[in-house]
């Protein structure tokens, strides 16, 4: 039996880092009445401008967070009381205890709240003086390990606050009060892009300038970007005066990793590529990295995984780095400039959740220990007009590779169809998204979870997007759409899936984000070929608010630019009235030729009767003109997910979805191939699949 002092040696070891404090639950039915207070200041000294929000429950625990102001302005500690209770007028409370929030974590605290019921709602609220946390904290814990219990959760992805409205949450929210108890959701995966580090996505509504006043990214944009820990900490503080992200975060329990902008547009390690060349930012990665760990409530320290497997995940730590050249890639693909590997190490999120017999919910931190892009951004200017974007596969195959390209010999050179350009990664190791530690951890979970469902909050996607530029004579192969995603790092892919095929792991479904496009399907071993042999299936989601890979397209590629039908279809020119409508869904459903023929002849029919079979068959579903969020229903049978698609959110209020696709997949035996299914959809599909369901729906000739 554990003695209380051992117990709490544990938890001050598990939670040591800044900000951070762990507070155990009093048996349910006391009462905290306080005692011997001096005499609190005015109702309205202090103000909670960012909210509440709760984190990464277990069956017994659950992080709650909270940042508080003086109203005067002072940087002075602030005196606070935790308040838990399970109920809304916290008549009865298991939980009273007194905290400060200090200057050094920017008045923020994270709170462990330990000895919980599973599987139990919990308000809680925060007091400062007479002035009460709000809105109202609600959290819930995790069912327990052998709870044979169905679990809900939303998942979620880009969010920037320039760009749009949080209308998105807004619908969730209210989606989620109409349902009955017992069928609303459990929990929230944010799957990052949760703040952006620039100024200049959008101009739907403005972040106020940088304290430091930021640097110049040097994109034809022309934004700045996030430089000191201050200017991350005023993103953070800008983005959650949102009410409608305040409001889900106070509702739900969210669990949160990271993307690129949470430090840097497309990074890497801590290295920034906002132009032509790699630059490392050491310093700057460390102030992202503390103001994600200061208003994030995430349980790292001491957490572990399935058999007792230690995850690595650990608390932010101070650290002092001084910017240094890059040093050249070891053979993990980690440089070895000491500062980009202290700055790294400053905190490790990756680890693992289990919610009842059903679910292992395990997130990884594809940004920290990825080796650089493949092909390196000046060559992909060379090749594309564009550095990571519309690459030819082939050349990406070859330089990811590194030195085990061709059997062990690359090729000095590479025909990449506009130049024959030099191996510059022949002696390299192959490239890694994960890193050789988090994927051996990786590895071990997946092998060992006994949990039914093995759900992957991945923050790139893992499927292949290709243009078949190959079949209409443009290039000896497809083109990747993005070479920042996992089709810029195909060997580790390939790994990784071979892994759960030659381990016979079943059920293994990947939720991933930051493409801004809604897609499905099944991810095979051998992408490309038909969709009945994959190992495992993925759901990714559109942004929250961040413009739809459509939008951004249509708007870059200007009438006449003879691409432009690849990517915009103009009805208006044979009777229609729409003139942006998605040719780009034509494109990646049915290949570049079909959307030629689109242009050509107006006809949805024509256009789809010369697709090309090989062109992404691994792919169920497609729609690229939208905004939105996933839900995902698991038990011991089934997984039901519903992909939202919602107009751009450029105005405050509720984001209705137009349309919502469900897919409904059983879970698949040790060995079995799965396929994923053509969803059902409710609502108007995406274009083109819109007009040929109205051909069906209309009567034929001579029909009454």
């Amino acid at each position: 039996m554990t003695t209380t002092s051992s117990r709490r040696d544990f938890l001050a070891t598990l939670l040591h880092g800044a900000g951070s404090y762990a507070v155990a639950a009093s048996l349910p039915g006391w009462i905290g009445v306080p005692g011997g207070r001096s005499a609190s200041p005015a109702p309205g000294a202090y103000r909670f401008p960012q909210g509440v929000a709760s984190g990464d429950p277990t069956p017994a625990s659950v992080v709650l967070w909270t940042r508080v102001e003086a109203s005067a302005g002072t940087n002075a500690p602030i005196p606070l009381v935790l308040e838990v209770s399970p109920h809304e007028d916290f008549r009865t409370l298991v939980v009273r205890r007194e905290l400060v929030a200090t200057a050094e974590s920017d008045h923020t605290v994270r709170v462990l709240v330990t000895g919980l019921a599973a599987d139990t709602r919990y308000c809680y609220r925060f007091r400062a003086g007479d002035d009460i946390s709000a809105p109202l904290g609600r959290t819930r814990t995790a069912p327990a390990p052998d709870a044979d219990r169905t679990v809900r959760l939303a998942f979620a992805s880009c969010q920037s606050y320039e760009a749009g409205y949080y209308g998105v949450w807004r619908a969730l929210l209210d989606a989620d009060a109409a349902k009955p108890e017992d069928e609303r959701l459990d929990l929230v995966v944010h799957l990052g892009d949760f703040i952006y580090e620039a100024l200049g996505y959008g101009s739907a509504r403005q972040v106020p300038p940088f304290p430091s006043g930021g640097a110049r990214t040097g994109e034809s944009w022309a934004g700045t970007y996030a430089v000191t820990l201050d200017d991350y900490r005023h993103l953070w503080k800008t983005y959650l005066t949102d009410p409608d992200l305040r409001e889900a975060r106070a509702r739900w329990p969210f669990v949160m990793t990271w993307d690129d902008h949470e430090f840097s547009d497309d990074s890497w390690q801590a290295v920034a590529t906002y132009g032509r060349t790699d630059t490392p930012q050491a310093s700057r990665k460390v102030a992202a990295n503390q103001a994600w760990f200061e208003y994030v409530p995430a349980l790292l320290s001491g957490t572990v995984a399935p058999d007792g497997i230690a995850s690595g995940a650990h608390d932010f730590r101070p650290v002092r780095v001084v910017d240094e050249p890059l040093a050249g890639a070891d053979d993990t693909g980690l440089d070895r400039s000491p500062a980009l590997r202290a700055a790294v190490a400053s905190i490790a999120i990756h680890r693992t959740l289990r919610f009842g017999r059903h679910v292992e919910l395990v997130l990884t931190d594809t940004r920290s220990h990825r080796s650089d892009h493949a092909i390196p951004e000046s060559l992909g200017v060379r090749l594309s007009n564009a550095a990571r974007y519309m690459l030819p596969q082939h050349v990406v195959e070859l330089l990811d590779a590194g030195r085990t390209a061709n059997g062990g010999n690359p090729p000095a050179t590479i025909d990449a169809g506009r130049a024959t350009i030099e191996n510059v990664r022949r002696t390299s190791a192959p490239g890694t998204m994960l890193g050789p530690a988090q994927k051996a951890w990786w590895k071990s979970v997946m092998e060992r979870s006994t949990a039914t469902w093995k759900l992957w909050g991945s923050s790139v996607p893992m499927l292949p997007v290709r243009f078949d530029a190959d079949a209409v004579g443009m290039g000896p192969t497809p083109t990747v759409f993005s070479t920042d995603a996992w089709d810029g790092y195909p060997a580790e892919r390939r790994e990784l899936l071979g892994f759960l095929a030659d381990r016979k792991i079943p059920n293994v479904i990947v939720l991933s984000g930051d493409n801004h496009d809604t897609f499905a399907g099944t991810l095979s071993t051998l992408p490309g070929t038909t969709a009945g042999d994959g190992v495992a299936v993925e759901f990714s989601i559109a942004g929250i608010s961040s413009p739809s890979v459509f939008e951004t397209f249509a708007d870059y590629v200007k009438p006449g630019d003879p691409t432009r039908p690849l990517i915009v279809h103009d009805e208006t020119r044979f009777g229609g009235s729409d003139p942006r409508r998605e040719a780009l869904n034509v494109t990646l459903r049915w290949g570049i030729r079909s959307a030629l023929a689109l242009a050509a002849s107006g006809k949805v029919d024509t256009a789809r009767a010369i697709a090309n079979p090989r062109q992404n068959p691994h792919l169920a579903y497609v729609d690229t003109s939208a905004n939105g969020i996933g839900l995902v229903t698991l038990d011991g049978a089934r997984c039901v997910t519903e992909l939202w698609s919602c107009a751009a959110p450029r105005r405050p209020g509720a984001a209705t979805p137009r349309r919502i696709a469900r897919f409904e997949r059983p879970t698949w035996r040790a060995g079995e191939r799965v396929r994923l299914a053509e969803p059902t959809i409710t609502g108007t599909p995406p274009f083109p699949f819109d007009v040929l369901a109205a051909a069906d729906a209309a009567p034929s000739r001579g029909d009454g």
